[in-house]
């Protein structure tokens, strides 16, 4: 079984928290009986396929080496069509016509015009199209036209063709995270100390989460949904998280679902552990 570190890239100021828990993952899954070897994206190319990646890589070029394994029979976690699709215009095209939640949300090339979609007064969030980010300011805020238009030009002078515009919605906003096999959800305040606290159904926010889980494809996913006194609205979801706020407790809910399918059966719980030793190919800190 092999486990494949996240591009660092792809990880801006997460770098630490993303090997983590994928570290811990491996210590859970060798517990319960099967070694794990961890390995830098960067080196699959010459990697034989194994029975089983555990993938939080996010690059063009990783996608593509896991998508020839996963011909070959390789079970891949989470799949690389689940990864591709957490890019946010697929994502937003995946959602529109279902039942969750968005906020008012354009996909636009980053070269055309704005033409006046959003009432600038409530906020427009200014994302980039595809990947979730490789820049500290990727994801940006604005209240007028000027500041939009130049986030749209920096994008496009950056290589990115696709931008998702979104209208801010006020509210208390959540992190949540899950492993949809368990049917395992987890919820935290992201900024506790400035909550409205704003009454909601837990139900309809874990009812959200996974269903778009599922729509995508994902097995192990987190996310951001905001909770205000009109709803429920989903933010934004990705592929395996680093689980910062819950990384052990994952870590053993992610290494169970792996036993289950290791074993080709439906996920269950626990499994006994057992102790194999983890190969780290890796200097990650």
């Amino acid at each position: 079984m092999i486990g494949i570190f996240r591009e660092e890239i792809y990880s801006p100021n997460r770098v630490s928290d993303d090997a983590l828990i994928l570290r811990a993952t491996a210590e859970a899954v060798s517990r319960r009986g099967h070694e794990v070897r961890l390995l830098e994206a960067v080196d699959l190319a010459t990697e034989t396929p194994p029975e089983m990646a555990l993938a939080m890589c996010e690059s063009p070029r990783s996608l593509k080496v896991l998508e020839g394994w996963a011909t070959l029979g390789c079970m891949v976690i989470n799949s690389p069509r689940s990864v591709w699709n957490c890019h946010r215009y697929r994502t937003v095209a995946l959602c529109r016509g279902t039942s969750i939640p968005l906020p008012k949300t354009v996909i636009m090339r980053t070269s055309a015009d704005l033409n006046g979609h959003f009432d600038l007064d409530k906020g427009v969030w200014v994302k980039r199209g595809d990947v979730h980010s490789t820049d500290a300011n990727d994801v940006q805020l604005h209240f007028n036209r000027s500041s939009i238009e130049n986030n749209l030009a920096w994008f496009h002078s950056r290589g990115v063709g696709l931008a998702v515009l979104q209208e801010h919605v006020p509210g208390d906003l959540i992190k949540f995270y899950g492993v949809l096999p368990q049917r395992w959800f987890r919820w935290f305040y992201q900024n506790p100390e400035e909550v409205l606290e704003y009454p909601f159904s837990l139900d309809h926010v874990r009812k959200t989460a996974e269903m778009t889980a599922a729509r995508l494809g994902l097995d192990v996913y987190g996310g951001d949904i905001v909770v205000n006194p009109d709803g429920v609205c989903l933010i934004d979801i990705n592929n395996w998280p680093s689980f910062a706020a819950c990384r052990e407790e994952a870590a053993e809910q992610i290494a169970s679902y792996v036993g289950c399918r290791s074993q080709h059966r439906e996920p269950v719980g626990g499994d006994r552990p057992r102790g194999m030793q983890i190969q780290d190919t890796c200097a990650r800190p």
